[in-house]
């Protein structure tokens, strides 16, 4: 039985750890950020204006986690508009 279970672990992906979208600081209007975070998020505006807050106080700021699959188009929306984001 222990090495069942070893076997079944050991056969789990190894990318476990969620990624992190991660939008930084840069010279885009207020409201062009605001917009493009709901657009691509589906948040709404307040958790929005949280993470430009953030952003622009701090650096950078934690968009979204998750699995690539789910950060990805997220993260392209994002790039539309040329925000400056990174997937780690």
């Amino acid at each position: 039985m222990k090495g069942q279970y070893s076997e079944k672990k050991n056969t789990e992906s190894t990318d476990t750890f969620p990624r992190k979208l991660i939008l930084y600081n840069s010279n885009h209007t207020w409201d062009d950020v605001l917009i493009q975070l709901e657009l691509a998020t589906g948040y709404d505006m307040l958790h929005c204006e949280q993470i430009a807050i953030i952003a622009h106080t701090k650096g950078k700021a934690v968009v979204k986690s998750g699995d690539m699959d789910e950060l990805e188009p997220v993260n392209s929306v994002l790039k539309e508009i040329r925000l400056i984001t990174e997937i780690e």
